[in-house]
């Protein structure tokens, strides 16, 4: 299929001249790249990935296993390069996800035509493919869900990252969920994952901020099906993140995802605002004390004399104490509103959690907590965030093997 885009990842400038040569004979555009990083960014816009392995095989099959992890890259046949005609080598490929091995020494005419026959074959399973929505019931149901608090520690994060798990369990690969706490977002460590790209990176392209494949190329994919777009690494790149970027960041999102859930974390400022706007729906985390409670009655007081919100708010009250110091009715009676759902007191179990890198409704999930937390999951999006999975034990995060000792 000659006039096909191809991507080259090619680490030897002699050995990509020599393919390079061959296709573009007969009519291939290739792009080469010697970044791992910069060829999953890329892919996208190409019809074809050829992986040259020479002098870096290991790199070269975490790249194949990335691409062939993302959804959005599925119709993208991959065709990697081995050194050798070692079995064992080309296996290896095949085991990452490669669709095609061609070993070294190759023939010109063999590489033209296993690079057609990929590309027919791909194109015929895109052509015969159905399109597919998931249907999770009510057409008005939320899409985009805020998680904030006014006072920092009120567990933003927690209900983030457990409502996203949740749902992300019953519909793998449809959820995105996004830290927008931009300084000291750790949603990636709740989740026990690095972040190769975070918001950060994906603010400065702008091209990514509007097309849904592109965007899907900056968030990393958990084991429950999640997606996690991270926050950045360093307080001071929380700066090059703009309220504009935000609400395009966004928008696309809703087309390459189903639901987005948002860790709008404690701040108060633009891009929050402009997050608060966007969504659907507020999870709003409150604690039993006067001081959290008073900074959340200033909140609504601000929203509803600038009318800057007019979003639905649940709000949710996490009993971060032993004993009761402010009980459930007197913090309706002080705020004036209805509290949705409340998440007992425990002193192991979340913390557990977040050392372990694994949500409570995944390691824990027939606990009190994570069943509330699903149960919260379930009013926000519906019948899809409920039926939590039993965790395996032995993936533990960084203190996990401490706190099995202790």
């Amino acid at each position: 299929m000659p006039d096909s885009p191809i991507l080259l990842v090619e680490t030897d400038q002699p050995a990509g001249d020599v393919i390079t040569g061959v296709l573009a004979q007969v009519g291939y555009r290739l792009t080469t790249v010697t970044d791992a990083g910069e060829a999953f960014r890329q892919a996208a816009e190409h019809q074809l990935v050829i992986i040259d392995v020479l002098g870096a095989d290991a790199d070269a099959q975490q790249l194949c296993r990335e691409i062939r992890a993302t959804p959005a890259l599925a119709p993208i046949p991959v065709m990697c390069i081995s050194r050798t005609n070692d079995v064992e080598e080309r296996i290896r490929f095949l085991e990452a996800g490669a669709d095609d091995v061609i070993a070294r020494p190759f023939d010109a005419r063999e590489l033209e035509a296993r690079v057609e026959a990929l590309l027919l074959r791909f194109k015929r399973t895109r052509d015969r493919a159905p399109v597919t929505t998931l249907d999770l019931g009510d057409p008005g149901r939320n899409r985009i869900v805020a998680c904030f608090s006014p006072k920092g520690g009120a567990g933003t994060t927690t209900i983030a990252v457990n409502v996203a798990t949740a749902v992300a369990l019953r519909a793998p690969d449809r959820t995105l969920l996004v830290d927008l706490d931009l300084q000291w977002g750790q949603v990636a460590t709740h989740l026990n994952l690095k972040a190769r790209h975070t918001i950060a990176d994906l603010a400065q392209d702008s091209q990514a901020q509007h097309e849904p494949e592109l965007l899907r190329s900056y968030a990393m994919r958990h084991e429950s099906g999640l997606w996690v777009l991270a926050a950045p690494p360093s307080p001071e790149l929380s700066e090059t993140v703009h309220a504009a970027a935000i609400e395009l960041i966004l928008g696309t999102a809703l087309e390459a995802f189903d639901t987005v859930i948002v860790d709008a974390g404690s701040v108060l400022d633009e891009r929050s605002l402009t997050t608060l706007e966007r969504a659907d729906n507020i999870a709003l985390a409150v604690y039993p004390e006067i001081a959290a409670l008073r900074a959340v009655a200033s909140l609504l007081d601000y929203l509803n004399r600038t009318g800057a919100v007019t979003t639905r708010t649940t709000f949710v009250l996490n009993q971060l104490f032993a004993r009761q110091l402010v009980r459930l009715g007197q913090v309706e009676s002080s705020l004036g509103v209805k509290v949705a759902a409340e998440l007992p007191y425990d002193p192991f179990l979340y913390l557990k959690a977040v050392n372990e890198g694994v949500p409570l409704v995944l390691g824990a999930p027939r606990t009190p907590p994570a069943e509330r937390l699903g149960e919260l999951a379930t009013k926000l999006f519906g019948a899809a965030a409920s039926t939590p999975v039993e965790h395996h034990e032995g993936r533990r995060g960084l203190l996990g093997g401490l706190l099995k000792r202790t």
